[in-house]
């Protein structure tokens, strides 16, 4: 049994951005921009059967259409929702979203290179695949996958930032990292254009017989740290409140970017 929430919110600015796919809902910035900019956006849903997926993409701040190509990547992922039904394995599952997140890449850099309104744009993509008791997150960018067990939360996917590079390579240390003026730059997005380059998404794989997936866009991440939200999730046992929670401290701090948090439940 999987049960999952997602809450979504403007923050501060004047464009929301994060669209996702919630396993048979998909919830687009342009309805988002409609609504309220005071309540977050909050939806719910359940498990289809033994193949579920879950997405949230983040049009890239400072680029062009960005809610345009995260809109694609999310419309997309919810396009491929029947086909996955007959994947026999998760194998076989991330193989259909790989081929796919390279199609979806492809139209994207065509997209922008067709309109000049859209020159630029880009998004990050995170995935949860999920194949009867097997699992995997699919990520490309800064969103974020967590896996949490009830007491310890922990980190699943890295993020394709050079501030993330430099601490690879040995260059910086986390407390340097903070005065790094490049930290936060994407350096594998979607809509990256390369000739001869067929993107794909890093793969991390997960064997869940319960627990908690959180994705979420870097509003959260960037407002909240890693310590906050294991407290969060400790404290409110309810994903409801707990994503309600989240997304309160996220969208209250000053400059609050675009905010999107997943609690996706699974066998509990």
């Amino acid at each position: 049994m999987i049960r999952a929430v997602c809450y979504s919110h403007i923050g501060k600015r004047l464009n929301h951005e994060d669209n996702f796919w919630l396993n048979g809902t998909i919830i687009e910035a342009e309805l988002q921009n409609k609504m309220s900019k005071i309540q977050s956006v909050h939806y719910e849903s359940s498990s289809m059967g033994e193949v579920n997926i879950y997405a949230v993409s983040d049009g890239m701040g400072g680029h062009n259409a960005g809610e345009a190509a995260s809109r694609i990547c999310s419309r997309r992922i919810g396009e491929l929702s029947n086909k996955a039904q007959s994947c026999a394995d998760i194998s076989e599952l991330v193989l259909l979203l790989q081929t796919n997140i390279a199609r979806i890449n492809e139209e994207i850099c065509s997209k922008s290179y067709e309109h000049k309104e859209m020159q630029g744009m880009g998004a990050t993509l995170v995935i949860l695949a999920v194949c009867g008791p097997d699992c995997a997150i699919l990520n490309i960018g800064d969103s974020r996958a967590y896996y949490f067990d009830g007491v310890t939360l922990t980190q699943i996917t890295k993020d394709n930032t050079e501030g993330q590079r430099m601490l690879d390579l040995g260059i910086l240390s986390r407390k340097e990292l903070m005065n790094f003026p490049a930290r936060k730059h994407l350096n594998r997005y979607m809509g990256y254009n390369e000739g001869g380059f067929v993107l794909q998404a890093d793969v991390y794989y997960l064997h869940v017989k319960s627990g908690m997936v959180l994705l979420c866009s870097d509003g959260v991440t960037d407002s909240l740290t890693d310590y906050e939200i294991k407290n969060i999730l400790l404290t409110e046992r309810d994903i409801n409140y707990a994503g309600k929670k989240i997304m309160e401290r996220a969208v209250t701090m000053q400059n609050a970017d675009n905010a999107t948090v997943m609690l996706i439940n699974i066998g509990r």
